[in-house]
């Protein structure tokens, strides 16, 4: 039976949330605070976590960001700032999905199945190779655009190295970095996603806050 913990101080939606999730058969946990949150995720192995962005203490995207670092958990964020923006900044702290509320739980469900049998597929496949080819034949097998391609392709010279983003900016998309240009971030987003798609796990993106990007050829499970 498959584990999900949600993370949402709305006491009320973390019921009816669990309520639905265990009529499909989830095993669910329910903490109300960021804090809690990644407390529980340090004694219980969870398979997903659906995560809510306002929370107390430690933001949905804080907390994402620590998920990523620690573990290799997906993540689903639930969140009232449904905007382009947040969209970016939530699927940049490493979630797999961002939901704006209200939504439906047809959606959520099919999400969240859609995520199960990706980290199913990443784990027959392995962490460091897809059936018998490296990881770095496997990338050159998905179809990037020629951008994401120039942009892969230089974060992966400097395999380990955090890359900021002015650099990036500079040297791929061959002007300065804009406070307010996210065309960056969109293409990095873009990459991951079609990483992720492909089987392989998208901590091989990693994304460094107030710093910049780096690319990891090996990854823990």
């Amino acid at each position: 039976m498959s584990k999900i913990l949600v993370v949402d101080d709305d006491i009320v939606l973390c019921e009816l949330l669990q309520e639905v999730l265990e009529e499909e058969g989830y095993d669910v946990h329910c903490e109300y605070c960021g804090n809690t949150g990644l407390a529980y995720l340090q004694e219980q192995p969870v398979d997903l976590v659906l995560l809510d962005v306002m929370l107390p203490n430690i933001d949905g995207m804080q907390m994402a960001r620590r998920i990523c670092q620690r573990f290799a958990t997906p993540i689903i964020m639930l969140t009232a700032l449904g905007d382009e923006s947040s969209l970016l900044d939530g699927l940049q702290a490493g979630a797999d999905h961002y939901m704006a509320k209200p939504f439906k739980a047809p959606e959520l469900l099919a999400r969240i199945k859609s995520t199960m049998r990706r980290v199913g597929l990443e784990k027959q496949r392995g962490v460091h190779c897809t059936t018998d080819i490296s990881i770095m034949e496997h990338l050159r097998r998905i179809p990037f655009t020629g951008t994401e391609s120039e942009l892969l392709e230089y974060l992966v010279k400097h395999n380990g190295i955090v890359v900021s983003k002015a650099e990036l900016q500079k040297s791929v998309l061959r002007k300065e970095l804009s406070p307010f240009d996210r065309n960056l971030d969109m293409h990095i987003s873009n990459i991951r996603r079609k990483i992720v798609q492909s089987g392989l796990p998208k901590q091989h993106i990693k994304t460094v806050r107030g710093k910049g990007y780096s690319f990891l050829e090996v990854v823990r499970a």
